[in-house]
């Protein structure tokens, strides 16, 4: 009895030690887990940081482009409204130059015209620095007609935009009231009579015979005035 007492102590004795055995080891092993898994969320930290990173780095790079696009897409308007500004002077230039030309009938010359009379074209001569020579012509006036030979012989011979001509009926069947008017408003009383105009002033008025020759250097004198 004795010996049977004994021998279930010691085997009590020993589960209780093999418990406590497995007991320690597996509180062990779950002390070692804890690091490996304080680790794991250690580098998922990390990982969500570099990610945090990587989304922050993604939209300023976003936000950059946004300002390169932005940047180049003002630059690029900036550069239509100057292209737009450029063609509408270009424009407006364009329409000056095509107010300034004369549309009358040209008789002679082309730098420097000698044009039939007309209201529009003679408003613009005078209007310029040009110097605007009214010849005052009857088609009846034998004079007339071999004068005025020279006269378009002469505008012909001019190369340079100094001046400007216009052929003025007198006392004919083409006459017209602006004409008349031109006439009394200059004084002039008979045809073949020629009237200077520099800057809106009267220059010269002559009812002689001019050649090719007096009509250049008549030009000449005004035009260097």
């Amino acid at each position: 009895m004795n010996n049977q007492k004994g021998m279930t102590t010691t085997v009590v004795a020993s589960i209780v030690v093999l418990l406590l055995l497995l007991g320690g080891g597996w509180y062990a092993f779950s002390q070692d887990e804890e690091p490996v898994k304080t680790g794991d969320a250690m580098m998922e930290s990390e990982s969500d940081e570099s990610m945090t990173s990587h989304e922050s780095d993604t939209t300023m790079e976003g936000e950059g482009g946004d300002t390169m696009m932005k940047e180049d897409g003002d630059t690029m308007m900036e550069s239509e409204h100057s292209e737009d500004a450029m063609m509408e002077e270009g424009n407006t230039d364009a329409a000056m130059k095509d107010e300034a030309s004369f549309k009358g009938a040209v008789i002679a010359g082309s730098s420097s015209p000698l044009l039939e009379y007309n209201q529009r074209d003679y408003n613009t001569a005078i209007a310029s620095d040009r110097v605007v020579v009214l010849y005052f012509y009857a088609n009846w006036c034998p004079l007339c007609k071999a004068e005025f030979v020279d006269t378009k012989a002469a505008f012909d011979a001019l190369t340079e935009e100094d001046v400007v001509g216009f052929r003025v009926h007198f006392n004919d069947g083409d006459l017209t009231p602006e004409m008349e008017e031109l006439a009394r408003e200059f004084g002039v009383a008979y045809q073949h009579t020629k009237v200077f105009i520099k800057n809106g002033e009267r220059v010269l008025k002559s009812p002689e015979t001019w050649s090719k020759d007096r009509y250049l250097t008549e030009f000449a004198k005004h035009i260097n005035k």
